[in-house]
């Protein structure tokens, strides 16, 4: 039960971490990251390779609008990125974890601008919300203290949990009300990327279907015509 705790906490820090940047869903269906988590387990049995965080700056690595990214953040998103990586058996050079680097700061970046934006235009998360979705998390776990021992691990204390949910939740809510219910995509758009990306595709693949069939009725004929004598 050890491993598949901690891995059905990477996965929901995962599922935290990148749903800023992924396709937004409708904030009645946030209780769905939960169920994502458990079923993302891949294998409870697999051990989590233990990775070595390279240094990490000290104090804060970014002032948005006034408000401070700390260092322990940034380190504990990268040492996820970095454990995904492991996990995968790819090794990170030096260029690459630079690149990484990178990447998680602007991420980071990105979720505190879009969360500032949120709280502007007046969208919030009850306090009852966010401790209905930390309740079910829990409860992928066998008792409190495991659920506990897991976080420590990935020094991950549960005011921090709460506050990446609440911050999740409110950009959700935003990103729904002012880009899903406005952003259309018109019946020619979709032609036009049928055409592009799909049609290929789909010839290909009724090719390949036809090329198959076309084979089969062949081997029919050469069997009848043939002389085949089966033993067994």
């Amino acid at each position: 039960m050890h491993s598949k705790s901690l891995r059905l906490l990477w996965v929901m820090l995962i599922i935290i971490s990148f749903i800023i940047t992924a396709s937004p869903v409708k904030a009645e269906k946030e209780d769905k990251a939960v169920k994502a988590a458990k079923t993302q387990l891949v294998d409870p049995n697999k051990k989590i390779k233990k990775v070595e965080i390279s240094q990490m700056p000290k104090g804060d690595v970014a002032v948005v609008n006034g408000v401070t990214i700390k260092s322990e953040d940034f380190a504990r998103e990268l040492f996820g990125v970095q454990q995904q990586y492991a996990n995968k058996g790819e090794k990170l050079d030096e260029k690459s974890l630079a690149d990484i680097k990178k990447k998680v700061l602007e991420k980071l970046i990105d979720g505190e601008l879009l969360y500032q934006e949120s709280v502007k235009n007046g969208f919030k998360v009850d306090n009852s919300t966010i401790e209905e979705q930390l309740t079910k998390f829990k409860d992928q776990f066998p008792n409190e203290e495991e659920f506990k021992t897991e976080m420590a691990k990935v020094k991950l204390t549960e005011p921090a949990l709460r506050n990446q949910m609440t911050q999740v939740m409110t950009i959700q809510q935003y990103i729904n009300k002012e880009f899903v219910e406005k952003i259309k995509v018109s019946d020619e758009e979709i032609k036009n990327f049928f055409e592009t990306h799909l049609k290929e595709r789909i010839e290909e693949k009724l090719k390949q279907d036809k090329i198959q069939d076309e084979v089969g009725k062949h081997l029919d004929q050469l069997k009848e015509k043939g002389d085949i004598k089966r033993n067994i």
